[in-house]
């Protein structure tokens, strides 16, 4: 049974993740639609949202999740991810990708014992505006073996 436990670490809400910039080559975009059995077009396909918040994270996956105070090796997994198109995502376009922590919930389950499931919202927006073309809500799932229920 899961169910919420204790608090989650001070801090982590509204915490900015570094961000950068991303362009999805053309090329890229031919191998996305490819490798998800898509019709390729000149629009990238939906999913390409999420490589480009990835790519744009301005740091890896890993120094990410030690940002949010957890190793790889604790294995930490995404659980849910979103994307919105308030905008036109297009190839061949420079994008600032920005992120923050939305939300942080502690838990606790049988299988990963206390665990917190944050929400980070990346929003990726052409240099320069303010409006994002797309938005990248994930949510992961990060055990934390040194708190106790």
């Amino acid at each position: 049974m899961t169910g919420t436990v204790g608090h989650a670490p001070a801090g982590l809400v509204g915490q900015p993740v570094p961000g950068g910039r991303y362009s999805l080559a053309g090329y890229e975009s031919w191998l996305g639609h490819d490798a998800l059995y898509s019709e390729p077009e000149e629009r990238p396909h939906p999913v390409m949202a999420f490589v480009a918040a990835q790519r744009g994270l301005g740091v890896t996956v890993a120094e990410l999740f030690r940002m949010w105070g957890t190793e790889m090796s604790d294995g930490p997994m995404l659980t849910e991810s979103t994307l919105e198109f308030p905008g036109e995502f297009r190839v061949d376009t420079e994008y600032d990708v920005r992120g923050t922590v939305a939300s942080v919930v502690r838990k606790s389950g049988r299988t990963l014992g206390v665990f917190d499931l944050v929400t980070a919202r990346f929003e990726i927006v052409e240099p320069g505006g303010d409006a994002p073309v797309a938005v990248v809500t994930n949510t992961y799932a990060l055990p934390r073996r040194e708190a106790t229920e």
